[in-house]
């Protein structure tokens, strides 16, 4: 019985492991999850417009990028943008099973 057992788990650790490898998000994912969950739309440069209240828009740099793909389980990107008042903006996220989630979130006046 135990021996089944111990089967069982190796082959769900085994599949997990699997399904983890094959599907962290790729950066393309970031920007689309970015837009969803702090309304920052990024274009093919290095400008990015967000959202405020209203129908009011504000004009991002990013000024620093971190994406390290290398993990086999996961992977992590962190960006950072600046507004054309000087606020600075951190966003960090971890991605694993196809999505993102954040790991930091600091704004700097």
């Amino acid at each position: 019985m135990r021996n089944g057992l111990k089967r069982i788990g190796m082959f769900t650790l085994v599949l997990i492991v699997f399904y983890m490898s094959t599907h962290r998000p790729n950066e393309e994912q970031f920007y689309l999850w970015l837009l969803d969950e702090y309304n920052i739309e990024c274009h093919e440069s290095i400008t990015c417009t967000k959202k405020l209240e209203g129908n009011s828009y504000s004009t991002l740099i990013e000024t620093g990028s971190n994406v390290k793909n290398g993990y086999l389980l996961f992977n992590t990107i962190g960006k950072i943008y600046e507004d054309e008042n000087g606020s600075r903006t951190t966003i960090k996220a971890l991605g694993v099973f196809g999505k993102y989630f954040t790991i930091i979130k600091d704004e700097q006046d």
